[in-house]
């Protein structure tokens, strides 16, 4: 049997280029221990000379192989990296913005929505690379105790989310993606395009701050990489956000921040975004005046809290069905009408986070999004914050990755044009009820 290999394959890791014929082998026999580049707890890396009639690898000891691994950082790669083109997202933004939960949510609405909605398998491409992930999605929205509060950890600067390599006396850290394929069913239209391996990178929010990029931790790097931007703007954490919700809003994270509720950071989200415009321009070799050519998409996140600011705060349905197709396709005037009336409100409340977004990419969606769907609760005991599981409900979180995928994955999600409100019949699988958003009446844009 022969393999659809590529001819390039890229490592998620290290993002180092090679043949695949440079991959090596990860050995099964326990007593094979030992890699240069990872140390004496793991298992030796090899190039085999000798294979099974299955076409496993044979390690030094005779045991068939099956696990790969990046011949440069000798971290393992899985094996739907060398069969299907790579695609990188990058989620980032300041601490406490709510990244992890978005991730959650985006990934638990994709594995019911794509399926169904959409006609594309969406699987992990190795389940113990995902399990963090994996472990979020279950607390949220699979947890049977659905009446504790519960809250996803902070992602931090190190642990189960990094990984550190050895070259000669240079130790490295290297973010560790979430990874997943995506694969035409048997009913969709473009049953002939590739699957692609999505990459999904989350780093803790201190890596975007001014000065946290260096040689030696080159956990933002992907960023220049990506094949889309997800850019978390909290606007709990902005006093002239929290200013305008008085009044409009019960959840506590809009109340003066005062004790444990108290988590902003004293550099702006701004000059978070600022830092990673620098970055990517750095690293991807553009100029100063130069715009990045990628999608960048401005998630507003926590809506459930300032949706009171719009006029008509319900949001349209993403994706739509037609007569004519089996499948839904994304409505890309809802999403359109959307973000300009999310930019005219940002631009009045906070205008340097329009600025900065635009004077850096070239196409920029603004996109609401609530990862929970309702308020956090203080628990009485700590004083922490915390959400019930079965009052969890998303809203547009899907949103940021169905766009991706359609902008660029390869024809995986048609896209349509439909200005008028969609009937409640119309999507089943699809969050929102139709009615129209539109703007505050005060927001202006230039």
């Amino acid at each position: 049997m022969t393999l659809p290999l590529l001819a390039r394959v890229t490592c998620p890791h290290c993002w180092h280029t090679f043949p695949p014929a440079d991959v090596l082998w990860i050995a099964e026999h326990p007593d094979l221990l030992g890699s240069p580049r990872l140390g004496s707890d793991h298992t030796q890396r090899f190039l085999p000379t000798r294979f099974t009639l299955d076409g496993a690898a044979l390690d030094a000891r005779g045991f068939a192989c099956y696990r790969l691994a990046c011949p440069k950082c000798h971290l393992e790669v899985p094996r739907a990296t060398l069969e299907l083109p790579p695609e990188f997202i990058s989620v980032l933004g300041g601490p406490a913005c709510g990244k992890s939960y978005l991730l959650a949510a985006m990934i638990w609405r994709a594995r019911g929505l794509l399926p169904k909605a959409l006609d594309l398998a969406f699987d992990d491409a190795d389940a113990a690379l995902n399990q963090r992930i994996s472990d979020y999605v279950a607390m949220q929205f699979l947890n049977p105790n659905r009446d504790e509060l519960i809250a996803i950890e902070k992602t931090e600067t190190q642990g189960d989310l990094y990984n550190t390599v050895q070259y000669g006396d240079e130790t490295v850290t290297y973010p560790r993606p979430f990874m997943f394929t995506i694969r035409p069913r048997g009913g969709h239209v473009n049953g002939e395009s590739l699957g692609r391996v999505l990459c999904v990178y989350d780093n803790a929010g201190e890596s975007f701050l001014p000065g946290e990029d260096v040689a030696a931790r080159p956990v933002t790097r992907h960023l220049a990489r990506s094949n889309a931007l997800l850019f978390c703007f909290d606007p709990t954490q902005d006093a002239r956000f929290r200013r305008a919700c008085r009044g409009k809003t019960e959840d506590p994270q809009m109340t003066e921040r005062k004790g444990l509720l108290q988590r902003e950071h004293p550099t702006s989200q701004t000059a978070i975004l600022s830092e990673a415009a620098n970055r990517v321009r750095r690293y991807a070799g553009l100029a100063q005046n130069d715009r990045h050519n990628r999608p960048l998409f401005v998630v507003v996140t926590k809506f459930d809290s300032w949706k009171g600011l719009l006029s008509q705060p319900e949001l349209p349905r993403p994706l739509v069905r037609t007569n004519h197709q089996p499948m839904a396709a994304l409505n890309r005037a809802s999403v359109e009408h959307v973000s300009t009336v999310v930019r005219k409100l940002l631009w009045r409340i906070c205008p340097e986070i329009v600025s900065v977004a635009e004077g850096f990419a070239q196409h920029v969606t603004y996109v609401p999004v609530s990862a929970t769907g309702c308020a956090p609760e203080i628990d009485e005991a700590s004083g922490a914050l915390g959400f019930r599981p079965r009052l969890v409900n998303p809203v547009w979180a899907e949103v940021p990755l169905v766009c991706t995928l359609a902008q660029g994955f390869g024809r995986l999600v048609r896209t349509v044009e439909r200005r008028k409100p969609e009937s409640s019949g119309e999507s089943p699988e699809t969050t929102g009820n139709g009615r129209q958003l539109s703007d505050s009446q005060n927001a202006e844009a230039p």
